[in-house]
């Protein structure tokens, strides 16, 4: 891998670098050249970070269902997102 990840800035990545650096971790599990701790390591920011990304398109879809739409391709309404519930990584 070639930059290290600080677990508590994983929450302040968007999706695509996140997903970005999901994959190159994948790539250095798959691999094989890694040695077991640091697999463990990388296995452990992966899974966090598939975490986020998970909570990232969760988010999106909240915020397109709330989205209402007339016949004609106008916004009717969009309805308030609470996000009082957010937990951090």
């Amino acid at each position: 891998m070639s930059k290290k990840i600080d677990y508590h800035k994983i929450k302040d990545l968007d999706f695509e670098e996140a997903m970005d650096q999901l994959n190159e971790i994948i790539q250095g599990l798959e691999s094989g050249e890694v040695k077991l701790s640091e697999s463990v390591d990388k296995f452990e920011l992966g899974s966090e970070l598939a975490k986020h990304c998970k909570k990232l398109l969760d988010d999106a879809e909240t915020r397109i269902n709330a989205i209402k739409i007339d016949g004609v391709g106008n916004i009717i309404s969009e309805q308030k997102i609470d996000n009082s519930d957010e937990s951090d990584i």
